[in-house]
């Protein structure tokens, strides 16, 4: 029997050596990743937490093998992409930085281990070939640039801008490459000063120190943020009005954005709101109901055809066209219905109760409208429904989410603290999975 302890033994030992070496290895990636660095300038910041996303992918892969062993192929046939293999240094943390607080351009640069593995892996992985679409820039470098994408690399760095700007940015990019990094900020201590040393998967935060966290978990996306904002004031005690029973997509907003919509003159244009009524006759509060069937709407089509004698002349048609059964109500002045379009990209039918105002595409409602104390002062609410997804199917991965609640609760008159989760289908299984599965 002495041979069967000595088995026990040695197994026992090995499995302890890769736990610590495991353990040290993934310490060693940390401790490096925390030096990592970003320009003075950054006013935004994303943080992808790389290692803790690969850990619990991992852990879920042991209670789920048959989903991720035997699923190693996408719907096309291709393998699916394996981070070693992308040709980079991963650090254990990611980060990207934009120099805008409303930022939608960010920049993330990292260091190359393989250019030319990483060229296969994003060919393979994202059909682009990098050494046929690419450009040659002064002092070594390749830049590729495609729609919102940006890349300019060389044999030791890589620099990636991602965002809607689409003129060409080699310059800036290069500009990121050889910049003095002596003059750039720790980007862990950035993010947690700006962040209430919030923890997560992944990190959003901003210089006015809003922050947005997700965290990945089994089934489901738990978010957590904080909002603050001097154009928006919340009142001292909320209220809502009773959601429709058979609404499958309800939210609610109890506020002042006086100040908000004035900023908003732009917007409301394209929108033909008038900026001054709006602001003038709006009372607080804002809610929106969406009911599972849509409605029936009749709507002009202008078409041009040929006349007999061959010269163009327009034709106007009334078509049915099916529009989602929503009903706005929003607090405010009934002088402000007069001034609000019939028609704000479906057509709205108007009726007021007092200082309650309802817009609607179908019913005008069956609930009371009697407003009652409520804990929160922003609350959303979607369960899965064809007829959303229908209208919604532009929004990648859409039609995954099972059920998205949002909550707010107000921390003083200017900032929000937000809460909430997204459910994904398979309760047991990693959201980060289910979301980038073919």
């Amino acid at each position: 029997m002495k041979w069967i302890k000595w088995i026990f033994i040695i197994v026992t030992g090995l499995i302890a050596a890769i736990a610590i070496g495991l353990f040290t290895y993934k310490q060693i990636r940390m401790s490096k990743a925390k030096d990592s660095l970003i320009p003075a300038e950054t006013k935004a910041l994303i943080q992808v937490n790389v290692d803790g996303l690969v850990t619990e992918l991992m852990g879920n892969a042991l209670s789920n093998p048959n989903t991720y062993f035997f699923g190693d192929r996408d719907s096309t046939g291709r393998r699916r992409a394996k981070v070693w293999e992308t040709g980079l240094n991963i650090p254990a943390m990611i980060f990207f930085f934009s120099e805008k607080a409303d930022a939608d351009q960010y920049y993330s640069v990292q260091e190359v281990k393989d250019l030319k593995r990483f060229k296969r892996f994003v060919k393979d992985q994202l059909h682009i070939d990098l050494d046929s679409n690419s450009s040659a820039v002064e002092g070594g470098y390749s830049y590729y640039q495609q729609k919102k994408l940006a890349i300019l690399m060389n044999e030791k760095e890589i620099v990636f801008s991602i965002g809607r700007d689409s003129v060409d940015q080699s310059t800036k990019l290069k500009g990121l490459l050889q910049a003095d990094r002596t003059t750039w900020l720790n980007a862990l201590a950035w993010s947690k000063t700006h962040t209430e040393e919030q923890e997560a998967d992944v990190l959003w935060s901003n210089a006015d120190k809003n922050w947005f966290s997700f965290d990945f978990q089994n089934g489901s996306v738990h978010v957590d943020g904080l909002v603050k904002s001097d154009k928006w004031r919340f009142p001292d005690v909320a209220r809502q009005l009773k959601p429709e029973p058979n609404a499958v997509l309800s939210a609610y907003l109890d506020a002042d954005l006086s100040s908000w919509i004035q900023s908003q003159d732009s917007l409301l244009k394209k929108l033909d709101l008038p900026v001054d009524s709006v602001h003038k006759y709006y009372g607080g509060y804002v809610d929106i109901n969406w009911l599972d069937k849509d409605v029936l709407q009749q709507e002009s089509v202008v078409s041009y055809e040929y006349d007999d004698n061959f010269e163009m002349k327009e034709v106007e048609q009334i078509q049915d066209v099916e529009a989602p059964n929503l009903l706005l109500r929003l607090k405010g002045s009934p002088h402000l219905l007069g001034y609000l379009p019939e028609k704000l990209f479906y057509t709205f039918q108007k009726s007021n109760q007092g200082d309650l105002l309802s817009l609607y595409t179908g019913e005008k409602g069956t609930e009371a409208a009697t407003f009652a104390k409520a804990k929160l002062v922003f609350n959303f609410n979607y369960t899965q429904s064809a007829t959303v997804i229908k209208h919604f199917g532009w929004l990648p991965k859409f039609d995954r989410w099972q059920k998205i609640q949002l909550e707010g609760k107000a921390r003083d008159p200017h900032s929000l603290k937000l809460h909430g989760y997204f459910v994904l289908e398979r309760e047991k299984i990693h959201a980060l999975y289910q979301l980038f599965e073919d």
